[in-house]
């Protein structure tokens, strides 16, 4: 409970963190000084001055007692103090701070009078009760209070903030660094090309770069040695597969050729899928786009269109992001759709925050324990949905692929009016 507690009030991000391990311990240590040095140095020199200011007054004190006044003012003024007889006492004394009023108890029990202080900005006034009237003193006020500590409490401040600032400065270059790292690894994982990056930093920091950019070469080898590798079996197969339906139509109708040349389209799919696959999906510019043609064009270069297709869609509806990306996205799911169903019904709304593409069919739908596989590489359901039927597996595999790249998002659901299957897209709006 106390660590959930503290968790919801620390900082998220790493730079506010680090600045609070810095700054925590440098403030316990600044007021911990401060703390001991009113306490211990403060006092002492409070004491030590109002000493000396008291031993002053009793000098005063004790030549006009014995001798006269004159002479009493004469050594007042060799002690840089002003002497002078008031008839009555000035009743607009100021208020005393907690440290004024130590001053005051101390020098009253040294001089062991009745007297009053009044505490003004630049100098003190002590007022003396005796028989024949008051007797006023005037004193600077640095002879009873130092400017050296509150000199000492600002220039520690000013250096902690100095050097927090300092601290700040190199804490945000470390975190650039790692926000760059992480930035490019990001951008890495979304198949984009990353320019400009260089690791800097701390040696850890550097090194985290340096093993990333050795990571990114290898893997851009990897897949750069698949694809080509696929690429080459596609074409290859390719050339064997024409060349066999050359042969086929050369040769008479016999019994078993058409058989054959069935086969022979499903094998062209395949290797289409496979190469489509292998290739690295690229994402251009986004651009503004007009759905309700994009939906169009996909159903008039589908080879499963002839089935009953019912479109809502507004004419005005426009979304910004990759048109191709989107194309493949609706075309793959719409041909899975055709494929299993005989009646297919897309609809596009928009909320507000986010765009909403439903495509369903009143096919056989798919099972529960099927459904968390249906978007994996290559695999197929061997039962009313077989997919070996026409497909390589992968039309949905790539579909899923495509929506990362443009932040969008699909799901699978039972459709309730068809009754078959239905892939819902969500695509946020920017």
């Amino acid at each position: 409970m106390n660590k959930k507690f503290f968790k919801k009030f620390l900082p998220k991000k790493l730079l506010p963190r680090l600045l609070l391990i810095f700054l925590i311990p440098l403030i316990i240590i600044q007021c911990s000084v401060i703390f001991f040095f009113y306490d211990r140095h403060w006092d002492k020199i409070v004491n030590r001055f109002s000493n000396i200011a008291s031993n002053k007054i009793n000098l005063i004190i004790n030549t006009y007692k014995k001798t006269n006044f004159d002479n009493a003012k004469n050594i007042a003024t060799t002690l840089n103090m002003s002497l002078t007889y008031e008839n009555s006492l000035d009743r607009s004394l100021s208020k005393k701070s907690s440290l004024e009023k130590k001053i005051y108890d101390t020098i009253k029990s040294r001089v062991n009078k009745n007297i009053e202080m009044n505490f003004k900005k630049n100098f003190v006034s002590i007022f003396i009760f005796t028989n024949d009237g008051i007797l006023k003193m005037d004193l600077p006020r640095k002879y009873l209070l130092s400017e050296t500590p509150t000199i000492y409490i600002l220039w520690i401040i000013s250096t902690s903030l100095v050097l927090s600032l300092i601290a700040f400065l190199f804490l945000r270059i470390q975190i650039r660094a790692i926000y760059r790292l992480a930035k490019s690894a990001e951008e890495f994982g979304k198949g984009k090309k990353i320019a400009n990056f260089k690791p800097e930093g701390a040696l850890e920091i550097r090194a985290a770069g340096s093993a990333f950019m050795k990571m990114r070469r290898r893997i851009n080898n990897y897949i750069d040695q698949k694809t080509s590798f696929l690429a080459g079996i596609s074409h290859d197969l390719g050339t064997l597969v024409t060349r066999i339906k050359l042969r086929l139509e050369l040769l008479e109708d016999k019994k078993g050729i058409i058989d054959i040349k069935k086969d022979i389209d499903i094998m062209q799919v395949f290797l289409k899928e496979y190469l489509e696959y292998s290739k690295q999906i690229n994402v251009s510019r986004f651009t503004k786009i007009n759905l309700l043609q994009t939906i169009n064009q996909v159903i008039e270069l589908s080879k499963l269109k002839k089935k009953k297709i019912n479109i809502k869609c507004s004419k005005n509806l426009f979304i910004k992001t990759d048109k191709n990306s989107l194309f493949r996205i609706i075309f793959n799911l719409f041909e899975n759709a055709a494929r299993y169903g005989t009646i297919i019904q897309i609809t596009a709304k928009r909320n507000q925050d986010s765009l909403i593409i439903e495509i369903e069919d009143n096919g056989p739908g798919i099972e529960n324990q099927y459904r968390k596989k249906i978007f994996n590489p290559f695999y197929k359901i061997d039962n009313s949905r077989n997919l070996n039927k026409s497909g390589s597996g992968l039309g949905l595999s790539i579909a899923r692929e495509l929506s990362k790249k443009i932040k969008a998002k699909i799901k699978y659901k039972t459709s309730q009016k068809l009754k078959g299957s239905l892939f819902l897209i969500t695509i946020p709006i920017e």
